[in-house]
């Protein structure tokens, strides 16, 4: 006779979910093929692509730091969001989102 114990992993309980929804306003509709991230430390957490309304949503796992809604091409010109601290990385491709924030709206990205 064989018993198998098997345990849960308590760690799993402490990773939290980074969520990021919003619009996008773009002029150019190759903007829908290219896909959108989320990255933290150069490393993707999450991905999608654009609906044709602009819209999208992103999910991944966050532990901490801070994090990045990433473009592939195309620039941001503009955001508008409740969130406070968020703002448009040097090179324009990406929104830098702060430390300890797991949820963000972004009621508008303008894009370039």
């Amino acid at each position: 006779m064989c018993v198998l114990f098997t345990q849960c992993k308590d760690d799993d309980a402490n990773i939290f979910r980074a969520y990021v929804e919003g619009k996008f306003t773009f002029s150019d509709a190759k903007f829908l093929g290219e896909p959108i991230h989320l990255v933290v430390d150069k490393k993707i957490m999450a991905e999608s692509f654009p609906k044709e309304s602009g819209s999208f949503v992103l999910a991944g796992p966050y532990d901490k730091g801070a994090y990045k809604l990433q473009l592939k091409s195309f620039k941001i010109k503009s955001f508008s969001t409740e969130t406070v601290g968020c703002k448009i990385s040097p090179d324009s491709l990406s929104i830098e989102i702060p430390n300890g924030v797991t949820y963000v709206i972004f009621n508008d990205i303008t894009l370039k």
